[in-house]
C-alpha cells in the first residue's frame, strides 16, 4: 500500500467518523431515544458533570483497554499499531460530537414529525459513517473493535456478539438513570433506540455497494 493511497484512506475514515458525530448529534437531538451504543454516554452525561464526548472518549479507552486482555501477548506485536491508531479516531470522535452537540444547542423540536425527521436522518448518517469506515478500512472506533475481536476470540458470530453487547449497553443506561433519578425516569430509551437497531444495519448494506466512488479514489494511481 502506497503512502499516498493510506493517506486517502485516513480522509475517508477521519470523514466517516464526523459523519458519525454529525449522526448521532441528530439522534440525540430527536429527544426520540438515542442509539444502543450512544445511550449509555448520553445518561451519562445527562446526570453526570461531564460532556457526552468526554464519556464517548472514556468508553471507547475501556474498550480499547479491554482489546489488550483479549489478545495473546504474542498475538500484540501484530495488533498493536492498530490498537494504537484507535487512539486518536476515538478522541477525534469525542471532540466532535461535543462540537455538534454545542452547534445544535438551540435545536429543541417540540413536533413529533420533526423529531421523527431528525431520528431517521441521523440513523441515515450513522449508517452512512459504517459504510464508510468499511470503504476505507484502516482501523475502527475502539467500541466496535472490541466487539469483532471479542466474536473472534469467542469464535462466535458478529451479529450475534453484537446484539448482546447493544442489549448489555442499553440496559447499563437504563440502570444508571433509574439509580440517579431514583426509580422515576429513563432517559435516552424511547423508539428510536429500537428503530435505530433495526434500520441501521440494512442501511449500511444499502449504502456500502455505493461507496464504490470513494474505493476507487482511495485506489486511483497517485
Amino acid at each position: 500500500m502506497s503512502k499516498q493511497e493510506l493517506f486517502r484512506r485516513y480522509i475517508v475514515f477521519f470523514l466517516a467518523l464526523t459523519i458519525g458525530a454529525c449522526g448521532v448529534t441528530l439522534v440525540t437531538r430527536s429527544h426520540l431515544g438515542v442509539n444502543s451504543v450512544a445511550c449509555l454516554s448520553y445518561v451519562s452525561s445527562i446526570y453526570l458533570p461531564v460532556t457526552m464526548g468526554t464519556v464517548v472518549i472514556i468508553f471507547n479507552l475501556s474498550m480499547l483497554i479491554l482489546q489488550f486482555f483479549l489478545y495473546k501477548r504474542v498475538e500484540l506485536k501484530y495488533h498493536l499499531m492498530n490498537l494504537l491508531l484507535q487512539i486518536p479516531a476515538f478522541f477525534f470522535f469525542g471532540v466532535l460530537v461535543d462540537i455538534f452537540m454545542f452547534l445544535t444547542k438551540n435545536f429543541n423540536p417540540d413536533f413529533y414529525l420533526v423529531e421523527f425527521a431528525a431520528l431517521i436522518f441521523g440513523s441515515i448518517l450513522i449508517a452512512f459513517n459504517i459504510a464508510l469506515q468499511a470503504t476505507a478500512n484502516v482501523t475502527m472506533l475502539s467500541c466496535d473493535a472490541f466487539v469483532k475481536v471479542l466474536a473472534e476470540k469467542i469464535n462466535k458470530k458478529l451479529g450475534s456478539v453484537k446484539l448482546i453487547y447493544d442489549v448489555i449497553l442499553v440496559a447499563s443506561a437504563a440502570c444508571i438513570a433509574l439509580i440517579f433519578s431514583h426509580g422515576t425516569e429513563i432517559q435516552g430509551i424511547r423508539e428510536g433506540t429500537v428503530i435505530g437497531a433495526i434500520i441501521i444495519g440494512p442501511l449500511v448494506q444499502l449504502m456500502f455497494p455505493r461507496c464504490a466512488f470513494f474505493k476507487r479514489w482511495i485506489l486511483k494511481s497517485a
